[in-house]
């Protein structure tokens, strides 16, 4: 709510559409956009088109970079825009130039890969179409405006909890649709008046649309559509087939799904409603878009606006937290039993792919490596965490109340140079990187170690990992892993037993055999949420050289070192990046104490 809406926030409506105008969910807070837009500007290309994107830093004294999700960046890893992996950070008045092969057919997704800068608005949609969709046939219209990108929102910039207030605790205030919505005041019982996304369809037809759960903070979301089923065609880009109609769909950060949408409700307006679950039940945050069948008798604008922008200000009261609709079948509950007959809940696990997408080696074979991965949060108190040795990340969730995050007991601490642009500097592996059997040695097997987590593995082998959550207690809390440079299948997914709280591998072992019943042919997908005490299995063949991020999709707990580097081959199987590529790294020269001695330039 800048300067360039005017009086939006006091009730002219007309001046809430003025160009640039960032309604976001109707309260002032400085924001991070791209071309002045929350979201970006959405992509929309051809399978195999090239995409070319200029990104001009004008972030005061901020580097950035902008990671293209979903995309593997086969020809060229040098764009996967993560900062010290593949590029430096663009820094300050600086344009970097990304320009890749869409190679990757689906809804794919852009976003900030550096600090907290997707949390303030930088973020939004990649559509890749593909004239051989396997789905064409279930729908009539596929229409660019039928995007649905849901991010949670603080009434303040995210960087006022980084790393933690003693006071207050940091908690997702709104929900925004397309970077709409409304603040709900719980003191005041009071909603700011904002506009709302408006989607509109016409009675009989089938519409696509394509979701992206763009969180940043802790939350699921669980979308509904008023008296509207939801048919599953997509996840993460990969095409599934059209078997589950759903009332009820749960995202978390990172994924994407489409679905298509049959208008054959009686013409009207209909709630489309986001909810923050999980982690997020206590907050009761949710937000609203409107579904409007678009009829001979449509409404009348209101005078000064276009009949979408009126109905961006519905007359009906919005639905209160407690009015309840019917869940139906809900799919991706993050606490859902999986694999088992079921009416009511769905996996995305137990979505199916095409038979044309099998990969019977990657299905059948036995894996090359199987990596545990254990996902924590430490939990510090002030006299260890600000002793003379402390650590270099945290977040302080309330006075007292610290956390670190950490994968396998090491919490990620970043290179000092981009692995892939400058490997010539990794001059000792063993000095440069850590993993569970080889850790610097100030790092004891039982306690917390910050370095530089790498797994390495030969390219084309076919790799396992099973992630699974070290919470000792059941809650409401669910990490979203995201593999970067890869998709992969899932094999298997749940959680622990109740009397299993510290020998969890040894469990998991006892589970190698692959248990899904339908894994003839099991979904793709690039980002999967672990289940609070559980665990997910994937496959993937590591076909592409390069130093790849393996993290939790949380910022704040990347921020906090969820996260590590897969490594596929050695750095000369590797492309090389274009000669003049930004090269950067630290400067610490030999000091020459002689020549400082009676040198002052100072007048």
């Amino acid at each position: 709510m800048g300067s360039s809406c005017r009086h939006c926030r006091l009730g002219n409506r007309r001046h809430c559409f003025y160009r640039q105008c960032i309604t976001a969910n109707g309260m002032e807070r400085g924001v991070f956009t791209i071309n002045r837009r929350i979201p970006g500007p959405a992509i929309h290309v051809c399978k195999h088109d090239t995409i070319v994107v200029d990104v001009e830093n004008q972030l005061e004294g901020l580097g950035s970079t902008i990671h293209w999700h979903g995309f593997h960046q086969k020809a060229n890893p040098w764009m996967d825009g993560v900062p010290m992996v593949t590029q430096c950070p663009i820094a300050q008045d600086t344009t970097f130039r990304y320009q890749f092969c869409a190679a990757e057919a689906g809804t794919q997704f852009y976003h900030s890969h550096t600090g907290f800068q997707k949390a303030n608005g930088h973020y939004g949609m990649v559509v890749v179409r593909d004239p051989n969709d396997l789905n064409r046939g279930h729908y009539d219209y596929d229409l660019s405006h039928h995007r649905i990108i849901i991010a949670d929102w603080t009434l303040d910039m995210v960087e006022k909890w980084v790393p933690g207030l003693q006071t207050n605790a940091m908690r997702v205030d709104s929900i925004l649709i397309n970077g709409r919505g409304r603040y709900f005041n719980e003191t005041t019982g009071t909603r700011t008046v904002a506009p709302l996304t408006v989607y509109q369809v016409e009675y009989g037809y089938r519409y696509r649309f394509r979701l992206i759960s763009s969180g940043s903070q802790y939350c699921p979301f669980q979308l509904q559509i008023q008296n509207h089923s939801m048919l599953v065609i997509s996840t993460d880009g990969g095409t599934v087939q059209p078997q589950h109609t759903v009332d009820t769909l749960v995202s978390i950060s990172g994924e994407r799904y489409d679905f298509v949408l049959t208008a054959n409700q009686p013409p009207g307006n209909y709630w489309v409603r986001v909810r923050g679950i999980g982690f997020c039940d206590p907050m009761r945050v949710e937000d609203f878009a409107v579904l409007s069948y678009r009829t001979k008798e449509s409404a009348t604008p209101d005078s000064g606006l276009t009949v979408e922008q009126t109905l961006a200000f519905p007359k009906a009261p919005l639905p209160l937290y407690d009015d309840p609709y019917p869940e139906g079948i809900v799919f991706n509950h993050q606490t859902a039993p999986c694999y088992t007959p079921n009416d009511t809940y769905i996996c995305a696990a137990d979505l199916e792919s095409y038979e044309v997408f099998r990969d019977d080696e990657l299905i059948d074979v036995v894996p090359d490596h199987t990596f545990f991965l254990g996902f924590y949060v430490i939990r510090a108190n002030n006299s260890l965490l600000f002793s003379e040795h402390g650590f270099s990340h945290f977040a302080t969730v309330q006075d007292e109340f610290n956390t670190i995050g950490a994968t396998n007991m090491i919490s990620f601490v970043p290179p000092s140079f981009p692995l892939l642009v400058q490997p010539e500097l990794i001059v000792d592996e063993n000095a440069q990187f850590c993993n569970v059997s080889h850790k610097p040695a100030h790092c004891t097997d039982d306690h917390l170690c910050f370095c530089t987590h790498r797994m390495k593995v030969k390219h084309n082998d076919v790799i396992e990992i099973v992630l699974y959550d070290t919470a000792k207690v059941r809650q409401k809390f669910y990490h979203p892993f995201h593999l970067h440079g890869h998709r992969f299948i899932v094999t298997d997914s749940g959680r622990f037993p109740s009397d299993i709280l510290t020998d969890q591998i040894t469990y998991l072992r006892n589970l190698r055999t692959v248990r899904r019943p339908n894994a003839h042919c099991p979904p793709y997908k690039d980002t999967m949420s672990i289940p609070n005490r559980g665990y997910v299995r994937v496959r993937f063949r590591a076909d592409n050289p390069g130093f790849w991020l393996v993290h939790c999709h949380f910022e704040w707990h990347l921020a906090n070192g969820m996260g590590l580097v897969l490594q596929i081959g050695e750095p000369d199987e590797m492309l090389k990046p274009p000669a003049n590529f930004p090269r950067c790294g630290s400067y610490q020269p030999p000091m020459e104490t002689d020549s400082l001695q009676g040198n002052s330039a100072v007048p």
